[in-house]
């Protein structure tokens, strides 16, 4: 899977100017399961990525890759 949630998320905090024992807090998660999932030692899950998208004001678009593929090719004919 070619998906960087973390990345995303972490570019959102720095934006928002959120630290990491703050987002814990508004996702009711700890501080060490947040840096985990940032550090990339523990994986997202939908329950986690829900959580956090909500508690930074965004939403996680999922979109079949095989439609992606198609769009990718027609547009470059």
């Amino acid at each position: 899977m070619s998906l960087n949630f973390t990345a995303t998320v972490k570019k959102r905090m720095k934006l928002l100017k959120i630290k990491p024992i703050e987002l814990a807090r508004m996702t009711g998660y700890s501080a060490q399961y947040i840096s985990e999932l940032l550090l990339g030692r523990k994986r997202w899950n939908e329950t986690t990525m829900t959580r956090v998208c909500s508690a930074l004001n965004m939403r996680a678009l999922f979109v079949d890759a095989d439609s992606v593929d198609a769009g990718r090719a027609a547009a470059q004919d």
